[in-house]
């Protein structure tokens, strides 16, 4: 599933590249002086895949009575939208803040069993995450592509984040079987705050009145989400992954 979703974004990225280009005149060079600028601003908007990581105790496949004896993440696709401020450190070196909104409404995060049931079970979960990463992005000088004169650079970033669930303290849905028929209400069984570390790289072209950087990010929680619920009492830790796909629309 992850080797898909990274083909479908190097394919996506190629495409826009192609797009982007064609949109400058030959010869022209666009905002010459965009690297002599103290900050910058824009918005951005993309896509993004998460799943949790469980690690199971050592009793795993002996647990209490109600507690989960099988467990299997589920891949969720959800819309971000956020803003974007950058100060630059020097030359190559920048300081990036995106505050982030993942719209990502109700999912099924992750199918389960529970001893002494056979029933294969589905955790639906409300979510509406705010991500707040800071980042350390690095760039190259401009370069020629596309037979056009220094329309675009390369660059990598690496930083940290703080993920706030704004639904966190919802109650979660409980179905049996993949169907609807049979729903039961439950508390909510991960935690609403995360934070970990993000890493990713990109393409910036420089057109007339924007740039336009399309991005790759790959965001790793470190805290562990697990509240503690007689029913997660198998599982030692769970923790928050995400691959994201941003375009980044900056003056």
């Amino acid at each position: 599933m992850q080797y898909l979703l990274r083909k479908q974004i190097l394919t996506g990225i190629f495409l826009l590249c192609i797009s982007f280009a064609s949109l400058a005149q030959k010869g022209d060079v666009y905002q010459p002086f965009h690297d002599e600028l103290p900050y910058y601003l824009g918005m951005s908007i993309g896509l993004n895949n998460s799943y949790f990581n469980f690690n199971r105790n050592a009793e795993f496949t002996n647990t209490p009575t109600g507690a989960v004896y099988a467990i299997n993440p589920n891949n969720n696709l959800a819309l971000n939208l956020g803003l974007v401020g950058t100060l630059r450190l020097s030359k190559h070196s920048l300081l990036r803040l995106n505050p982030t909104v993942l719209i990502a409404g109700s999912k099924n995060v992750y199918t389960f069993k529970e001893l002494g049931d056979t029933a294969i079970k589905t955790m639906n979960i409300s979510s509406a995450i705010l991500n707040i990463p800071l980042a350390l992005k690095i760039e190259s000088d401009r370069y020629n592509a596309f037979r056009y004169k220094d329309i675009m650079r390369h660059y990598v970033f690496i930083g940290g984040k703080i993920d706030y669930d704004l639904l966190g303290s919802n109650k979660s849905i409980i179905t049996s079987n993949g169907t609807g028929s049979n729903r039961t209400s439950y508390p909510n069984t991960l935690k609403s705050i995360d934070y970990g570390y993000e890493m990713g790289l990109g393409l910036s072209f420089y057109l007339q009145y924007a740039t336009i950087s399309p991005e790759v990010k790959f965001s790793y929680g470190l805290r562990n989400l697990n509240k503690g619920d007689a029913l997660l009492s198998s599982i030692r830790n769970i923790t928050g992954n995400f691959v994201y796909f941003t375009i980044h629309i900056e003056n």
